[in-house]
Formats: structure tokens, C-alpha cells, sequence
């Protein structure tokens, strides 16, 4: 008897697996693409966790950068937004900072601060400020454009003492007034009593992070 019921039983269970066979195949498929599902997910969020972490990498390494180029006083700041339609104005995050106040990269100076708003400010780079006074060695210019990714300055005479690669400051003379590196002389164009100055800055304006704010 309990031969009969052990095969009858058997025989049954194979039966409803047959019946069921598909009901099955759809369990174990579901299961599958859920376990793919899952593991796509966590592959998803490891790649985001490291581009967000190689971000933070690259965030540290330019702040230290700046860190151990100029004075703790100096207030950091990082730009924000890039405006499409012109290519000098951005903004950088904060309001506590004042108006003509510089900014500066390990580079050199990047630009000036234009207006201050709630929580952030707007800005321009160097390109869009209309003549900047600047020092090289003991002559002083005003730059009066930027033009094929040179600032240039007329009002050189040629008695003035100055060469190819001297470094180029902001001077005393002006609104703007803190003494930052600007570039160096990238070429000299000489006149009958004067020579116009082509100066390089190292910044790349295209390329903007961490700033820090002098004032």
C-alpha cells in the first residue's frame, strides 16, 4: 500500500511539475532578471560613488594647490555657474566679499568681482575689465584689450625698462590696487616713441575651479 501511494506520488508530482513546467521557467527567469536587476544597480551606484570620489580627489588636490601658494587670509571660493552667453561672466559661491575685489588662481589673477547677491556673487574674468593699470619693474601701463588670447598694452615708452618674459603685476594706480601677478611679456612691438606690450597670463579662463577672493 504505501508502495503504491510512494509511486502514485511521485508520478503526481511529476505530473504537476509537466502542467507547470512554464509557471516554473517564469519563477526562475523573474528571479534572474531581479538578481540582474539588483546587481546593475549596485554596479550603477559603485561607478557613481567613484566619479564622485575621484571629483573630491581632484577638489582636494587644486585646493591644496592654492593652500600652499598664498596666505590663509585670503577667503576660497569656487565658481558656480559659467554664463553661456558671455564668455567672461561667471558666478562663485558666497556673498561675503565686497565689490572690485580680485580673484586669483594658482595661475595669477583670474578676475573681479562685479556684484555681490544673496548667497553668491557675479564676477569677470581679467578679459572683461576695461583698463587695468600693471607694473613691470619700475614702468607702469594700462592693458586696453584682450585680443587673440593676449592682453595688450600701448602706453610703453621706449624708455621704459622692459623685456621679453618680465613678469607683469597689477599696480597701486587705479580702482583696483593689490599688487597680483597678471602674466609676463609675451612680445614687444616698438614705435617711434613708444612699443606696444603683448602680455601671456598663464591662466587657463576656459578652465575655472577653486578661486580665492582678495580684498
Amino acid at each position: 500500500m504505501m508502495n503504491f501511494i510512494k509511486n502514485n506520488l511521485i508520478y503526481l508530482i511529476l505530473l504537476i511539475l509537466f502542467i507547470y513546467k512554464g509557471l516554473f521557467v517564469n519563477i526562475i527567469a523573474n528571479i534572474n532578471t531581479i538578481l540582474s536587476k539588483n546587481n546593475n544597480i549596485y554596479k550603477n551606484q559603485i561607478d557613481i560613488l567613484e566619479s564622485e570620489n575621484k571629483i573630491l580627489k581632484e577638489d582636494l588636490e587644486t585646493v591644496t594647490n592654492l593652500k600652499g601658494i598664498y596666505s590663509d587670509s585670503y577667503k576660497l571660493t569656487k565658481v558656480s555657474y559659467r554664463l553661456s552667453y558671455n564668455d567672461n561672466e561667471f558666478y562663485i559661491t558666497g556673498d561675503n566679499y565686497k565689490a572690485n575685489n580680485l580673484l586669483i588662481n594658482e595661475n595669477g589673477l583670474v578676475g573681479v568681482i562685479k556684484e555681490i547677491k544673496k548667497g553668491y556673487s557675479l564676477c569677470t574674468t581679467i578679459k572683461g575689465v576695461k583698463n587695468l593699470s600693471i607694473k613691470i619693474n619700475d614702468s607702469f601701463g594700462t592693458i586696453s584689450e584682450y585680443k587673440d588670447n593676449l592682453f595688450i598694452v600701448k602706453d610703453i615708452s621706449n624708455y621704459d625698462d622692459v623685456k621679453l618674459n618680465d613678469e607683469v603685476y597689477t599696480s597701486v594706480i587705479g580702482d583696483i590696487n593689490n599688487k597680483i601677478y597678471i602674466g609676463y611679456v609675451y612680445s614687444i612691438e616698438e614705435h617711434e616713441v613708444s612699443k606696444t606690450l603683448y602680455i601671456k597670463s598663464k591662466v587657463d579662463f576656459n578652465n575655472l575651479n577653486f578661486l580665492y577672493v582678495v580684498g
